[in-house]
């Protein structure tokens, strides 16, 4: 494939801090299946659009991750084969013949033959799930030993780092996290969510939106995503082995 430019956009409207997602420019246009090919090397995959505001942080257009195999087939989403729900198809679309989906610079959508060669949009996922079983501070210095900063200072260390257990903080990054977590072998993950001196607080130093967590007693207690429930945290003892996740704030 010839070389790309390619524009990075973090678009905390749509993706939380969870996701980015990548417009790629190029004289040398894809087809629809080269660009699922190209999205699911070098990135996740084609973005997938699930709602109105989603659709409107795009501000690109190009291929979006829809498709569908014929006219009678349902549009399906390239991540997963996920039925989407919601659409946005301009008047008269989409078209009976054409089985693949164009996001127009005005927010539409229309559908056009995959061949076409298009701009598209690719996203990429910021998680990893950690499918071994440690305890809270285990999972913790596991995250942060991924693609390590070299430092002089082994003290400092601690601080240096390109990854970190996931902190959650919009419903998008739940709903991202909690699909990632299926594929866990434990039925919660370790989250960044942890008690330091009597203070809940985010080991990435976000603000602490939940005013209804336990204040005491907090000692040794630590933040869980349950991966098939819907509270937004669960607590528990940090000396407790499970799976994690393990989120990059590059």
């Amino acid at each position: 494939m010839r070389k790309h430019v390619a524009l990075l956009l973090i678009l905390f409207p749509m993706c939380g801090h969870l996701l980015n997602l990548k417009f790629y420019n190029d004289p040398y246009k894809y087809t629809w299946a080269d660009a699922e090919a190209f999205c699911r090397e070098n990135h996740t995959d084609l973005v997938r659009v699930r709602t109105a505001e989603e659709n409107t942080a795009l501000q690109y257009s190009g291929w979006i991750g829809l498709s569908r195999k014929d006219a009678t087939s349902p549009w399906k989403w390239s991540r997963g084969g996920e039925i989407t729900i919601f659409t946005q198809w301009d008047g008269g679309e989409p078209d009976h013949n054409e089985n693949c989906v164009n996001r127009k610079s005005d927010g539409k959508w229309e559908s056009k033959g995959c061949g076409e060669k298009r701009n598209f949009l690719c996203y990429e996922e910021k998680l990893i799930l950690v499918k071994e079983n440690k305890t809270w501070e285990e999972a913790l210095e596991h995250c942060r030993s991924l693609n390590g900063v070299v430092t002089e200072d082994p003290a400092s260390s601690y601080w240096n780092h390109d990854y970190d257990l996931v902190t959650l903080i919009t419903p998008k990054d739940y709903t991202t996290a909690r699909e990632i977590a299926q594929n866990a072998t434990t039925d919660e993950v370790w989250t960044g969510l942890c008690n330091l001196a009597g203070e809940w607080l985010w080991v990435g130093g976000e603000e602490m939106q939940y005013e209804d967590i336990p204040k005491c007693p907090t000692e040794g207690l630590c933040g869980v995503l349950e991966k098939n429930g819907t509270a937004p945290y669960g607590i528990r003892n940090c000396q407790q082995k499970r799976n994690f996740l393990c989120s990059t704030f590059n």
